[in-house]
């Protein structure tokens, strides 16, 4: 097809003028369409939540095929693979549609062609095309192109350790093995040992594999904020910061003795205001840093004396109560900003001090960083095994080192798109550089949904090409999508008053002004005040709280029940759905108790997967300790856990008799040793064991041996389920509540056992190390999902909801702190200054008394590291507002913001006035968590009618009556397992599994049979098998005079074509074939163009044949009576098993019928080859026997005729049957 121009821009507007004045109900807006057709520059769409983005992205990649344009010319780059398969889906859709509607026979063959083309388009995450690309490529860097992804992280976590231990042993004894050994000890905190480092050294490792060229960012950015240190200007700064305290605090007291000390006449303080006021007097214009210091001292040493009382107004008279405390308060304010500055002079002084020593350190931490990157990727290239980031790495070493790769992609790709660019981090922005030619990106994301930091996403990559493009329109074009569709003008206005207050350059990284702010246009959605967003504060007041906290298991927390109510309300009052209700947390860390108390209400709800707590499941704990046992029993923990576990079910009597078994001549013997002196009968307390626990432990001990033997010959996974069949523990946690759930941990746990064997490692001593290292780690392996309930709550946190909306959206746990974790380490590390680190150094005491330490050790941040902190500490709030902006942009009509706190605290809170319309900037940054912001908000800018309102919620309104129940919920009991590692409940399981296994011996073959099956599935109920391929009989002896023939493999490029691909093009090719006329060859052509396969299977397909079944009697009768057919109909019946008298479903698609009043004619293409039609006959008479069951039961019409039409031989037939 010839290509059709773009757009120019007046062409784009007459069209948005056209979308204007339509009348169509959902109109396109200006910047939307805009966003579609223009082209031929880099466009930066930055799209608010809910804009359209993903309809804006389908649109923009149909409007360029229709346009010419080959799929294969569009790189299309989503964050996730769920969302490149909703792409996918959707284009399908849109491109099969647009065949249909089109005449132009040149689109329909390229718009078919494109179709076809769209499994192996490169719509996808950017690891998947970096996989494929380095399979295509990586030989130019010696990489074999069958490598494998460590996607396991505990794998991944054995080979960095070893290589670790191995780089640790070469330093450790190195020529500088005294500059390592400081480096070693300056981590190692109290541990004493390597972990301290190798921490630190996985985490700037992480770090590095996020830059676009790990050794260059180490060789040139990891030491530059030493390099750059400035120590005079650190000083001017802070000695500009020292005046202008000292001059607050100066006129501070001056308006204090002019106005109100008159009330307090003779007071004592006001002699001590006066001495302040004259050290501050005594500096002038000529006075240097050092002044400034000494008098900040002396200010702070004054009001330090009396006990720190010095300054203080202590007047007792009732009336003047309120002028003292309003004078107190400001004092100390005043001081604690004068103590700070002080600490940081003391600070700033050690840091020039010891600078040359933590450069030192930091240099040698380079060197051993540098050594440990090469050997791990060393390490990695001999296993032929990488991280992600690595094959991104390599690819990005390719592009920039072979030129002609790299041009010929950017000559292949049209255009080069990505989704969720705000998400994007340096690594995927430098391949994205590599791969477009300069001006042919299409960018869409929004910066106020980027939450990925944690992930090394940089959202400053998408803010620098904002503001350069907003500047400068040569550089690229901004469109912004402002316009939401998805929610309610009730949370589109609470969203816009929280961020317009809360968000500004300096905290929060961009300014939310109108460029950026919600704007409602779902006009399906009519306002209602009901749904205006309410912010729900438990008042901790009411309860005594303290008990409360202790024993949270038992009893539901406050805010729990409060949600509760609400929910209920919501079901039982407006009829909502439960899966239209959903709850986000920030982590997962209370998960616990929400599940509990849901469960408690009888809610069902839906988590979102991927808790990763498979290791600390009961069931699996169990099986890991039986584990540990075999491996080696004489570790106790592990065997107490087996012996109390349900498999043996030993009490503490028992274990307490056996732990007395201690032979007479030994001092410390472990369990395992005494169980054996007690088989023995050789302990002094032998008396102590009666017959029933003597031959309970001769069972157990017979039981473990045969394990331990078994272990040295058979696989892991062999192992396990013995293990599970030997003791019945599948069947028996089957029994308990959750029952599926803890099957499916049991499964998994053998089949994870059966991949780490796969994997290269071998053995039970291994397995175990690794699970121990992945706990130590606390990392975890994710649980296994089982089948949710259809109607449910959904339970998820905020990272998991991004890109998702519900109607219904509570967001829990507002009074949740903040996680600061980052800010602790003892690395902190920047993009610009490179290391900052805590440096600790001995520093001497000078006391002379013998019981004080000579030296202490102290622990000084270098520089760099309270620069990155501060760094740090603006990116994380702001990635906590973009946090809380996803949260409140995935409601529908109603929003619910939940916390707790104590009514009388919160409404006591003084705030500093708003500065420009927004919160003051300390209030912002002091904030602890998403309740201290909202509940500013409300209260400094109350006069505003901000809108969503706020409500304390007591005890007294969450009593159990208040709250309400479900109707008809069933009482299911859950027996507690708190007492014990494992279960008690093994009597009653037991007794089930006897149970279980009658009914099973009775049921056997209704157990066996699949609920749904297809014809040719049923075929061998329904006749003896008269295929006789595949069988093989037995005793048959081989004939001597069989020709054994050496085929050579064929090489060459044809493709292969199976009989399966031409047969279900042949029935494509019956089904599109156009009836209304009768069919000649050159009709026949155009339609097979149309059928979707490759030319070697088209090239197969003989016409002439199908064009002479339209002359045979049964082809002439469709051709008549084209009114009556029927062709490709699925149906789906229910039919009854005869040997386990069970229903079942059958499903298929009947090939084409003629319906008359009193008959039925069937018929169906066969295109296997066969010598004689009665074998085909014989093949599919259950089938056509089940299709016309179908028929006749679907129109009470008993006459079926059935006929096969085979299209098998030279010549075609058609057989009655």
């Amino acid at each position: 097809m010839k290509p059709i121009s773009f757009l120019t821009e007046e062409e784009i507007q007459k069209l948005q003028e056209a979308e204007v004045n339509s009348n169509k109900e959902q109109k396109k807006t200006a910047e939307q369409i805009e966003a579609i057709y223009t082209a031929g520059q880099n466009i930066l769409v930055s799209a608010s939540a809910g804009s359209g983005k993903t309809f804006v992205m389908a649109e923009r990649i149909l409007d360029q095929l229709a346009r010419g344009v080959e799929i294969s010319q569009l790189f299309i780059s989503t964050f996730t693979v769920k969302a490149a398969t909703e792409l996918k889906e959707r284009l399908e859709k849109k491109i099969s549609q647009q065949i249909q509607e089109t005449d132009d026979v040149d689109l329909k063959q390229h718009l078919g062609r494109q179709l076809a083309d769209l499994p192996n388009a490169a719509i996808g995450t950017m690891d998947s095309f970096t996989q494929k690309f380095l399979g295509k490529h990586g030989y130019l860097i010696d990489i074999a192109p069958n490598f494998r992804i460590l996607q396991n992280e505990s794998e991944q976590l054995i080979l960095k350790n070893e290589v670790f231990h191995q780089v640790f042993e070469e330093h450790y004894q190195g020529e500088n093995k005294e500059k390592f050994s400081r480096l070693v000890k300056n981590f190692a905190g109290r541990g004493k040992d390597e972990r301290g480092l190798r921490q630190q050294v996985y985490k700037i490792y992480d770090f590095l594999q996020s830059t676009s060229s790990p050794q260059k960012w180490l060789n040139e950015s990891f030491l530059k904020g030493f390099e750059e240190a400035d120590f005079a200007n650190e000083k001017d700064k802070l000695t500009e910061q020292i005046k202008q305290a000292l001059w607050n605090l100066e006129s501070f007291f001056r308006y204090h003795l002019d106005n109100d000390a008159k009330e307090f006449p003779k007071a004592a303080y006001l002699e001590n205001v006066q001495q302040v006021l004259d050290e501050i007097g005594s500096l002038n214009q000529e006075s240097d840093s050092q002044a400034y210091q000494a008098v900040l001292s002396r200010v702070v040493a004054i009001s330090k004396d009396k006990n720190g009382r010095a300054l203080a107004n202590s007047s007792r008279k009732a009336d003047l109560k309120p002028l003292a405390d309003s004078y107190n308060d400001e004092r100390k304010a005043q001081f604690a900003k004068l103590g700070q500055l002080s600490d940081q002079i003391t600070v700033l002084d050690y840091q020039e001090r010891y600078h040359e020593d933590t450069w030192e350190l930091a240099k040698n931490f380079q060197t051993f960083m540098s050594d440990f990157v090469e050997a791990y990727r060393e390490r990695k290239r001999q296993e032929n095994a990488f991280e992600f980031a690595d094959i991104s790495h390599y690819t990005i070493e390719i592009l920039e080192n072979f030129p002609q790769v790299r041009e010929a992609y950017q000559e292949r790709f049209h255009e080069v798109m990505v989704d969720e660019y705000q998400d994007t981090n340096h690594i995927q922005e430098r391949m994205l550089e590599l791969l477009s030619n300069g001006h042919n990106r299409f960018m869409v994301g929004d910066i106020k949904q980027s939450i990925y930091r944690f992930r090394q996403a940089d959202p400053q990559i998408f803010n620098e090409k904002f503001q350069r493009y907003a500047q400068n329109p040569q550089e690229g074009k901004l469109i912004l999508l402002k316009e939401n569709f998805r929610s309610s003008s009730e949370v589109l206005s609470a969203t816009n008053d929280v961020f317009a207050r809360l968000m500004d350059q300096e905290v929060g990284e961009i300014n939310y002004d109108s460029m950026h702010q919600l704007v409602f246009a779902n006009t399906k959605l009519t306002p209602n005040p009901d749904n205006k967003a309410e912010f729900l504060i438990y008042d901790k007041n009411d309860s005594g709280q303290e008990e409360e906290e202790s024993d949270a298991d038992t009893k539901l927390t406050g805010e729990m029940r409060l949600v509760i109510k609400e929910i209920l309300k919501l079901h039982q009052e407006k009829g909502v759905a439960f899966k239209e209700i959903a709850l986000l947390t920030s982590s997962r860390s209370r998960n616990d108790q929400i599940l509990l108390a849901l469960s408690e209400y009888g809610i069902p709800v839906k988590t979102d997967g991927e808790q990763n707590n498979y290791l600390q499941s009961l069931e699996v704990q169990v099986m890991l300790d039986t584990l540990r046992v075999i491996h080696n029993p004489l570790q106790d923990y592990a065997l107490v856990a087996l012996m109390k576990s349900p498999m043996f079910n030993f009490d503490e009597d028992e274990l307490a008799r056996l732990s007395l078994q201690k032979a007479e001549d030994k001092i410390q013997e472990n369990l395992y040793e005494k169980l054996l002196n007690a088989q023995k009968q050789v302990a002094s307390q032998k008396e102590l064991i009666h017959t029933a626990l003597a031959e309970k432990l001769n069972q157990f001990m017979d039981i473990l041996d045969s394990w331990r033997l078994y272990a040295k010959t058979h696989s892991l996974y062999d192992l396990i389920w013995k293990i599970y069949n030997d003791r019945f523990y599948y069947d028996y946690v089957g029994a308990l509540p959750n029952g599926p759930a803890r099957q499916a941990n049991l499964y998994a746990l053998a089949l994870r056992a059966d991949q780490f064997e796969k994997s290269n490692f071998k053995g039970l001593s291994r397995f175990i190390r690794m699970i121990d290292q992945v706990l130590e780690a606390q990392h975890d392996l994710a649980s296994v999902a089982v089948a949710p309930p259809k109607d449910a709550v959904e339970l998820m946190t905020i990272h998991k909801s991004k890109g998702l909306e519900f109607p219904y959206v509570f967001i829990l746990n507002m009074d949740q702190d903040f996680n600061k974790q980052d800010s602790m380490s003892d690395v902190i590390l920047s993009r610009q200054n490179g290391l900052g680190v805590k440096y600790i150094a001995k520093v001497k005491t000078g006391a002379v008394e013998a019981h004080y330490p000579k030296t202490i050790r102290l622990s000084i941040p270098s520089l760099t590291y309270t620069q990155n902190e501060k760094e740090l500490q603006l990116a994380s709030y702001s990635e906590q507002m973009r946090l809380l902006y996803v949260a409140m942009t995935r409601a529908e009509r109603k929003l619910y913001l939940v916390g707790k706190g104590s009514r009388e605290k919160l409404e006591a809170k003084e705030y500093p006035t708003a500065e420009n319309g927004k919160l003051d900037s300390n209030t912002r940054l002091q904030a602890r968590n998403f309740q201290d912001w909202v509940w500013a908000i409300s209260k400094v800018f109350a006069k505003d009618n901000p809108n969503f309102s706020y409500r304390f919620v007591g005890e007294d309104q969450l009593t159990r009556e208040a709250i309400g129940q479900l109707e008809n919920k069933s009482s299911l009991q859950d027996s507690s397992q708190a007492d014990n590692r494992q279960s008690e409940t093994i009597k009653e399981a037991l007794e089930m599994l006897k149970e279980v296994e009658v009914y099973n011996t009775l049921h056997r073959a209704a157990i066996e049979l699949p609920s749904v099956q297809t014809p040719s599935q049923i075929k061998k109920f329904y006749e003896p098998i008269m295929d006789m391929e595949g069988v093989e009989i037995t005793n048959q002896t081989q004939s001597t005079e069989k020709q054994i023939s050496f085929d050579l493999p064929d090489f060459s490029t044809k493709e292969r074509v199976t009989g399966a691909e031409i047969g279900s093009a042949t029935h494509e090719l019956m089904q599109r074939v156009d009836l209304s006329q009768q069919p000649t060859l050159a009709s026949l052509k155009d339609t097979l163009k149309q059928v979707q396969t490759s030319p070697a299977v088209r090239d197969k397909i003989n016409l002439s044949k199908i064009l002479a079944f339209f002359d045979t009697p049964l082809g002439q009768e469709i051709l008549a009576n084209t009114s009556h057919l029927y062709r490709e109909q699925p149906f789906s019946m229910l039919k009854r098993d005869q040997k386990s008298q069970e229903d079942f479903v059958v499903r298929g698609i009947l090939d084409g019928y003629l319906l008359y009043k009193d008959r039925i004619v069937l018929f169906d293409y066969k295109t296997d080859r066969y010598d004689e039609p009665s074998q085909l006959i014989d093949r599919y008479r259950g089938q056509l026997a089940l299709y016309g069951e179908a028929l006749s039961r679907a129109y009470s019409i008993e006459n079926i005729e059935k006929y096969l039409i085979l299209l098998g031989k030279d010549e075609v037939q058609v057989v009655k049957v």
